[in-house]
């Protein structure tokens, strides 16, 4: 500590309005130091005994000559990019004399004040400096500092500098319009499963949201790797038990959001396959509040697969359709009905465990095969999944085996559930993991799986 103590310096970060700049050296350090300068619109005056083609493709104004003491006259910052000794001593002469600010470049313990790292937006500018310790540290900190920023903050940034200007200022408006530029909501598809049927994305965003708004099917697994600090917020819909109404969670997601919060909305399965996520998203977007949707496995697919079925298989099934076995109200929508009467395709269905006596009745009534092979995969790739299969004309007494949640499948694919092979719920190799996994840690996993 006494060492670091040493060579610690108190600094402070400021902004310099039109500063008068002379930078000396025209080489490759030199011509970092300009795109700084040039990036930030700053004015400034190059002297060099050599100067590179990419500082003349600048077009900035210099000299090609020796630096002599003259050259610095009228200006209040010098920046030494030159690394030569004759050079610095003749600043340091001009520094005897009068009051100016050098940056002795990769040399900290000779500067004045440093170059910190920039994140630029329009009239906002965010400056990351460590006292000249480390640029490496600096960049990094500033590149992920601008992941968690919000595309448009120049242009709000330019827009309160108008206000400002008119003088319009509103401060609680302002404390309002940041938070919700900062706010976003994840609409997240979490698959049928644990862990192991969440996507990497899915994951890697689970990982810095502030509050998550959970549906009943998603698996404890997954609320297990949310980070200590995630709020979680149960707003589960099954049949008949509704905790809070649509409206009342789209207004609950917008609330956080305008909060400043990264919210989370986990939905079983995808989120745009029966699961309202694209009513969910158009109302935030109404509200402008910035969404993104990140997709999962949907058990119209899943559920199949873990029973031994492919959806479509080449002389058996060309075609697939995914239909709900209810709609609005808990109404039964017939429509989809006919599907069953064509050929070489496969109907599956979701939701649809409760209406199995309106689909059997429907399906006889339209003259539908009572020999059409039908499946109904209970808890799909859980430890207590279960198949069952038959025939439409068996329908019925098939469904009274059957638990919720369920996916019901129509068409000859059905007969590769006794060839294929099935879902196991065995040794998990992702249950190792823990809320202070990190991403990178499942990504490793993953590839050693792979």
């Amino acid at each position: 500590m006494e060492k670091i103590n040493k060579y610690k310096i108190n600094s402070l970060p400021i902004l310099l309005r039109n500063p008068k700049i002379l930078l000396i050296g025209g080489g490759n350090v030199a011509f970092q130091k300009a795109k700084v300068l040039i990036e930030n619109e700053i004015e400034f005056f190059i002297i060099a005994e050599k100067v590179c083609e990419e500082l003349k493709y600048f077009n900035i104004p210099y000299k090609q000559k020796k630096f002599e003491k003259s050259d610095a006259d009228n200006f209040n910052i010098i920046i030494n990019a030159t690394g030569n000794d004759e050079v610095k001593n003749i600043i340091n002469e001009i520094k005897k004399e009068r009051f100016i600010l050098v940056n002795t470049v990769d040399v900290p313990e000779e500067c004045d004040f440093y170059f910190s790292s920039l994140l630029l937006y329009k009239n906002l500018k965010i400056a990351v400096s460590s006292d000249g310790a480390s640029p490496t540290l600096t960049q990094i900190v500033r590149d992920k500092i601008k992941q968690l920023l919000p595309d448009r903050l120049g242009e709000f940034a330019e827009k309160k500098l108008y206000e400002r200007i008119n003088s319009k200022i509103e401060i609680e408006k302002t404390k309002k319009e940041t938070l919700r530029l900062f706010g976003k909501v994840y609409i997240i598809g979490c698959g049928i499963g644990g862990v192991d049927f969440l996507t990497i994305k899915a994951f890697k965003t689970l990982q810095y949201l502030n509050i998550v708004f959970y549906d009943h099917l998603i698996d404890d697994e997954i609320l297990d790797i949310l980070p200590k600090k995630t709020k979680k917020i149960y707003v589960g819909k099954c049949k008949g038990k509704h905790s809070l109404s649509q409206d009342e969670i789209n207004n609950l997601l917008l609330e956080f959001a305008l909060k400043g919060m990264k919210v989370g909305r986990l939905k079983n399965g995808d989120p745009f396959i029966f699961g309202r996520g694209a009513e969910e998203a158009e109302f935030l977007i109404n509200n402008n509040i910035d969404v993104e949707i990140i997709p999962g496995i949907s058990s119209a697919f899943a559920a199949p697969l873990a029973a031994g079925i492919p959806p479509t298989s080449r002389g058996f099934a060309n075609s697939v359709s995914v239909v709900t076995g209810h709609i609005s109200g808990g109404a039964f929508d017939s429509s989809w009905i006919e599907l069953l009467k064509r050929k070489n395709h496969t109907t599956i269905v979701l939701m649809g465990l409760t209406q199995v006596e309106n689909i059997y009745h429907y399906a006889i009534n339209s003259g539908i095969d009572k020999n059409l092979p039908v499946a109904i995969v209970s808890n799909a790739a859980s430890s207590n999944q279960k198949v069952f299969t038959g025939n439409l004309e068996n329908l019925i007494a098939l469904s009274k085996e059957a638990t919720s949640p369920a996916v019901l499948i129509f068409g000859e694919v059905i007969k590769y559930s006794n060839i294929l092979p099935h879902y196991e719920a065995g040794f998990n190799e992702l249950n190792y993991l823990s809320t202070e996994t990190s991403s990178n840690d499942l990504l490793k996993k993953e590839r050693v799986l792979l």
